[in-house]
């Protein structure tokens, strides 16, 4: 959301936090298949021009199934990470830390061996850094010794790039650079995805520059949400309405 609004400033958002169904890390593939499903037709009958999977978990599973059949540009997590981690390595190791399922479906290595097979990758996992996140937890020395633990093998593997495999993560990103120190690049794939969408809607014209109210929807208690999504992005979430999805 915010690498978003810092790219196109001038387009609303409607943003849909499927909260009553998280986490997605540990459900199975057509839990996940049909979660999106639903939650893209909601998107589309509220007017929705272009749709973003903000959730690595999410695009490791449903893409080409959703693109079949959605006739809006329907855009991914996935591309945007493998793109970044391609330009920022130098020694051609890289590490992507993900949720169990998004490494289970090994998207990120298919999809590196088809950009640039050179690239050598490993897979990380972790649901329980996403749960801590979630919950507001991303301080204090228990957090910062799970997260050493976790990201060890990126130093033994040898990379010198770290993909955020999930939306969560970019929240520890401090953290984690003090863990790995600065010879490892820690790369989010909002920034490039961000920049996908702008490209995108410009291609087919979507751009509107009108501005408008962003609004935001969860599936569950929109009291939590609210707390949380004030937590990340401060003051800028004044209200938050119930999707019934």
């Amino acid at each position: 959301m915010r690498e978003l609004k810092n790219r196109l400033p001038k387009e609303s958002v409607l943003y849909v936090a499927d909260s009553r169904f998280f986490p997605y890390g540990t459900k199975s593939r057509a839990d996940i298949l049909a979660r999106a499903d639903a939650l893209i037709g909601f998107l589309r009958s509220q007017g929705a021009r272009i749709v973003v999977v903000a959730c690595n978990t999410a695009s490791s599973v449903i893409f080409p199934d959703i693109q079949r059949h959605v006739e809006v540009p329907v855009l991914g997590m996935i591309s945007a990470g493998v793109k970044s981690a391609q330009l920022a390595t130098r020694n051609h190791k890289v590490a992507v830390l993900a949720t169990p399922a998004t490494t289970r479906s090994h998207c990120y290595l298919r999809s590196m061996s088809i950009l640039d097979p050179t690239v050598e990758m490993i897979e990380l996992q972790s649901q329980e850094l996403v749960n801590l996140v979630e919950q507001g937890t991303i301080d204090g020395r228990d957090v910062a010794t799970y997260a050493a633990e976790v990201l060890r093998p990126v130093s033994e593997f040898g990379a010198d790039t770290l993909v955020l495999g999930c939306t969560h993560f970019p929240f520890l990103n401090e953290l984690m650079q003090r863990v790995l120190g600065p010879r490892v690049k820690i790369v989010d794939p909002s920034k490039e995805l961000a920049y996908e969408v702008s490209l995108v809607m410009e291609k087919c014209r979507l751009l509107t520059e009108k501005g408008g109210e962003d609004r935001f929807l969860t599936t569950g208690d929109p009291k939590d949400f609210l707390e949380k999504a004030r937590f990340f992005l401060g003051d800028y979430v004044a209200h938050v309405e119930v999707a019934d999805v």
